[in-house]
């Protein structure tokens, strides 16, 4: 995914994350220097992460490289979103909710861009590794919205209403990163807290929005945004098709990898995401390492098998089914 583009300015990578995911990608997190065009990485969490952070600092761990952090309460403060996520569970509800966590840290993302003081800020998911090189803008110089296959209708539900929108794109704009132009995602938090619905704050209109009976995955900062984005300044951003290997924890644990994995993996894929409630299973394992494969197959084509397979569920036209929609692959 490396190209020419004569816009290779640095921008701050912010990685919302808690200590347990910060150790375990750890050991990776030097790489992102080498492979993204940023000028820093900030880890923003809560204080028990903090020492962490400052202690690597202190000791140069990623090198000369300046990694910061920041306390998340100072950015958007947790209590109002539990008192409403609470609020909100003990209402009648069809489904389990999501994890008030879950919301929390989506606000921590999009809240960033109000105390950031660059144009564009790069959102990357912890459990996800870059593995070859990758630049955010365009040879014109316009920033990439990376899209994927992957279908959440009560994202849709939130976005409609909030703004009215419904989905516009036939891809998604969930792809485990984002760079958000800050002054657009100003505008945005700006246009949600001059709604109707309950609270003064963006992210308590937000859940407001979401309510109880769309709280099982109701929202998706990454969507949201791109969906605003697309539909009020469809000029800013060029899309382009994200890949990735989404679901890579199945086959190896983040602390098996070697760099004969990520070599070849890089052969088809632009990053990797171990999610950390994925186990790895030993027969998926046997087959990711088996030199037959990696002889013959490129990664996209041996993923792509074991997913025709059936052994991961049903995948049908380039797509991993899930409910009434699509998982990400």
């Amino acid at each position: 995914m490396a190209d020419n583009s004569e816009s290779k300015a640095l921008y701050p990578c912010i990685i919302p994350t808690i200590v347990p995911d910060y150790l375990r990608s750890h050991g990776f997190f030097l790489t992102f220097f080498k492979l993204l065009p940023i000028s820093k990485i900030v880890f923003i969490g809560p204080e028990s992460l903090r020492e962490y952070v400052e202690k690597d600092s202190a000791e140069n761990v990623f090198g000369n490289n300046i990694i910061e952090f920041v306390a998340e309460g100072s950015l958007v403060p947790f209590t109002p979103v539990k008192t409403i996520y609470d609020e909100l569970v003990s209402q009648n509800l069809s489904k389990n909710p999501s994890s008030v966590n879950w919301y929390y840290q989506q606000f921590l993302k999009m809240a960033y861009a109000r105390v950031c003081p660059e144009e564009y800020y790069l959102c990357w998911d912890s459990d996800t590794l870059p593995i070859r090189e990758i630049n955010m803008f365009s040879e014109s110089g316009k920033p990439y919205f990376d899209v994927k296959f992957e279908l959440q209708n009560s994202y849709f539900v939130t976005i409609n209403r909030l703004f009215g929108f419904s989905k516009i794109i036939e891809k998604s704009f969930i792809s485990e990163h984002m760079l958000f132009n800050c002054e657009l995602m100003k505008e945005m938090l700006d246009e949600i807290e001059k709604t109707n619905f309950k609270g003064s704050q963006f992210y308590e209109k937000i859940m407001s929005a979401v309510g109880a009976d769309n709280l099982f995955v109701g929202f998706s900062e990454f969507e949201t945004f791109g969906t605003w984005v697309a539909m009020k300044h469809q000029s800013k951003y060029m899309l382009r098709f994200w890949k990735s290997f989404r679901n890579l924890n199945f086959f190896v644990d983040i602390s098996d990898l070697t760099q004969e994995d990520i070599d070849w993996l890089a052969i088809s894929y632009d990053a990797a995401t171990f999610e950390k409630y994925q186990e790895t299973e030993e027969i998926l394992t046997k087959l990711f390492r088996d030199p037959r494969y990696r002889e013959k197959l490129t990664p996209e084509q041996f993923y792509i098998s074991i997913l025709e397979s059936g052994a991961m569920g049903e995948y049908k036209d380039g797509k991993f089914k899930y409910g009434d929609g699509y998982a990400p692959i």
